[in-house]
């Protein structure tokens, strides 16, 4: 492969010439070094592919190089090939105890040499596929599972749901959907959803939510669970009301539909964790579930509905339109504040997020993103 980097230490300067000679006709990278302190002090600056260490050098000799060299986070996995007169059992041994991955007799063969070296690229660029798939992999993974989930399955494990308590449960979904999807069709629906979703995903990331699931035309997100940002409920409104932002920016792009969100949410205690084994989610249950889906249904088409709970929590930074009772199907009468905006003396960061999140940047990201892997992979 081209422009692969190698670095030759070795304290003969015609020892490094004969290397260099020996490899002209490939295209590496060649770096050359003669003592163990002066490949330390290089290794700071590249990353080779591969190293050739000798074993006896004046200061620093091959082994103690080769050990402190793997103890840089980025050469752990970078593979020693050590070249030496030395030919004894317990100099070889000590060559593969330091870190070493082969070793090659003095005076070498360069047909040897280079057989060897592309040995080992062959096994490191096979190495660097199998991360990058798998690194791939953890990403999917990572959208799908939290994190300690993932671990618990990597490890043959049955992920065993979790209590938690305080968590913001948000709802939203489209009063009208129904009726915009007999009016432009299901597949431009879909299309048009899709877009709005994944501005409600960079709004609830940006501050520090998550999302659980989508519901059909329903977006389910929380905070509490996975992430431990303080201010969760008033994260969680700010969210909401610039949902309602960007939906409004919408419907301005896109005078032939009107969408109107509902939006609700409730705090309380919540059960999380993922059930039976195929096509597993993250999922979470509880009466807070239940009580801010309640609370989305009676909710308008602007600004945002909370209950008494989160009301309690929120009031000091919210501007509250009106407070009414309302009976929820299967909850009954229950206290419900409507919220038109966030006030001026908002914490500072929270303040500065809502700020910071441009609408029409967000509806711009869509088309920039155009595969859906680039937002997966960031």
């Amino acid at each position: 492969m081209a422009g692969e980097i190698i670095l030759a230490v070795d304290d003969l300067p015609q020892n490094l010439m004969t290397i260099k000679l020996g490899l002209r006709k490939f295209d590496y990278e060649i770096h050359t070094a003669t003592n163990g302190d002066e490949a330390l002090e290089l290794l700071k600056t590249i990353i080779p592919d591969v190293i050739l260490m000798d074993i006896q050098m004046p200061y620093r000799d091959g082994f103690s190089t080769t050990i402190a060299l793997k103890e840089m986070p980025h050469m752990e996995d970078v593979p020693v090939i050590f070249l030496s007169a030395m030919k004894d059992v317990q100099s070889i041994v000590r060559c593969f105890e330091a870190g070493g991955v082969d070793y090659i007799s003095k005076p070498f063969r360069q047909p040897e040499l280079i057989a060897r070296i592309e040995t080992h690229l062959k096994i490191r660029r096979l190495k660097q596929e199998v991360d990058a798939e798998r690194n791939k992999m953890k990403s999917i993974l990572g959208n799908i599972l939290p994190e300690n989930y993932i671990q618990e399955l990597s490890d043959g494990k049955r992920p065993t749901p979790q209590y938690y308590e305080d968590v913001v449960v948000i709802f939203a979904d489209f009063k009208n959907f129904t009726g915009l999807s007999e009016k432009i069709g299901p597949v431009d629906s879909i299309e048009h959803l899709n877009r709005i979703f994944f501005a409600f995903d960079e709004i609830i990331g940006a501050f520090g939510l998550e999302r659980i699931k989508t519901i059909g035309d329903g977006y389910f997100a929380v905070s509490g669970i996975n992430t431990n940002e303080l201010n969760g409920p008033l994260r969680s409104v700010s969210a909401m009301l610039k949902m309602q932002e960007f939906t409004t920016y919408y419907n301005n792009k896109h005078p032939n539909v009107e969408w109107k969100l509902r939006v609700g949410a409730h705090c309380g205690p919540i059960i999380a964790g993922v059930v039976g084994f195929q096509k597993i989610a993250f999922d979470v249950w509880g009466s807070t579930v239940n009580v801010a889906a309640r609370l989305q249904s009676v909710a308008p088409t602007t600004g945002a509905v909370i209950s008494d709970e989160m009301k309690n929590m929120v009031a000091d930074h919210v501007r509250i339109d009106k407070t009414l009772q309302s009976d929820l199907h299967h909850v009954g009468e229950t206290t419900v504040h409507y919220i038109a905006a966030i006030n001026e003396n908002c914490p500072t960061l929270i303040k500065d997020i809502y700020e910071r999140l441009n609408v029409e940047q967000i509806y711009s990201k869509y088309d920039e993103d155009e595969d859906i892997f680039s937002r997966i992979f960031l």
